[in-house]
């Protein structure tokens, strides 16, 4: 499918006639393709609600497709031209609600890591009511079927094959912000698919709420606040579980430019993270498997070349200046990290070099 803006609308040309039953007006017929790097949750919220608009609507495979673009899905559908399904949106409190019952497809996503974004992002939940199928992510496969719910991840490729119908399960997008984890959050392949979730039954009440037009808004807005704290709190659950893998060759990458960069004092790690457009849970996630850390890693680095400059140089050469020209912050600092390391201060290290003594490279 097409992830192109589409152009702008002649002026000249007649209004597009609305479908039958669309209330829109016709200057606000339905647009075609929708820009997938549209990652702006309010935008995408939005649009899900100007495209399938309110109450259920029948629709075909080119609705469909639209509807899941700017969540990063492409979709096939195994029955072709006699795929049909009925939408039903409900629009809520910072979150959207579809309903959706008929045919089968196959979505695939491939959401590339990127650094953080400046707003929240979307949190997709399914809960499956009718229908089985498959969800993919690498060599793993996950079996779904009624009564289960899917975490769709937030990052990296994965699929969900819809294989037997009819289907019928609700999707529930809300904002990351409303579960306060960041958006690059790490769902382990085990977390996907929940059977068996304390969230299922009681969402599944408040659902048949939400999506009942004569429910008086009060009880609307608490069943909304209520289905938001259950999402939020499954959802938070599995990310705590969740631990990012280390990136082969990406602790090189960011060893490489500690060392083009250690003298900087400003470097930190998120600057790390943003010249190397990762998230910082992720940068420090490539030293889970390490004795050291960033920060011991980056310090390490300073002080190696610290003790370089005071083993060759001569009176001149002033611990103030050392430590300036090796990117901590003044002498105080240096002393410290100096003692921890070699057991000495910086002018001992150095008076012991001048007088051609073993030096420590460690305490």
């Amino acid at each position: 499918m097409s992830h192109a803006q589409p152009p702008p609308a002649d002026p000249t040309s007649p209004p597009t006639t609305a479908p039958a039953g669309d209330a829109r007006p016709a200057d606000e017929a339905r647009p075609a393709v929708v820009l997938r790097q549209d990652r702006s949750t309010e935008s995408v919220l939005e649009w899900v609600e100007r495209l399938v608009g309110q109450g259920p609507q029948a629709v075909g495979r080119g609705e469909i497709s639209a509807l899941m673009a700017p969540m990063g899905w492409d979709l096939t559908f195994p029955d072709g031209a006699a795929t049909s399904a009925t939408l039903h949106p409900v629009v809520a409190d910072r979150m959207v609600l579809f309903r959706y019952a008929g045919s089968r497809y196959t979505a695939v996503s491939d959401r590339a890591p990127l650094a953080v974004p400046a707003g929240p992002r979307l949190a997709v939940v399914e809960l499956v009511e009718q229908g089985h199928g498959r969800v993919l992510r690498g060599d793993h496969e996950l079996p779904i079927g009624p009564g289960d719910v899917l975490l769709h991840p937030p990052r990296g490729r994965y699929g969900v094959a819809w294989e037997t119908g009819p289907c019928r399960r609700t999707v529930v997008l809300l904002t990351t912000s409303l579960y306060g984890r960041r958006p690059d959050a790490i769902l382990r392949d085990e977390d996907l698919v929940l059977r068996d979730a304390p969230l299922a039954p009681a969402a599944q009440h408040l659902l048949e709420v939400l999506f009942d037009d004569d429910v008086d808004a009060v009880v609307r807005l608490t069943a909304t606040q209520a289905l938001q704290g259950l999402v939020a709190a499954t959802v938070a659950s599995a990310i705590d579980r969740g631990q990012a893998p280390p990136e082969p060759g990406m602790r090189d990458r960011v060893r490489a430019l500690l060392v083009e960069r250690y003298a900087d004092p400003d470097l930190d790690a998120d600057v790390v993270a943003r010249e190397l457009r990762i998230s910082k849970r992720h940068l420090f996630a490539q030293f889970e498997d390490s004795r050291d850390s960033f920060a011991t890693t980056l310090r390490d680095i300073r002080l190696e070349h610290a003790a370089e400059m005071l083993a060759g140089a001569d009176d001149g050469v002033t611990v103030r200046r050392v430590a300036r020209e090796t990117g901590f912050a003044g002498t105080a600092q240096l002393g410290r990290a100096f003692r921890d390391r070699f057991g000495l201060t910086p002018t001992q290290f150095r008076a012991a070099a001048l007088r051609g003594q073993p030096l420590p490279t460690s305490r």
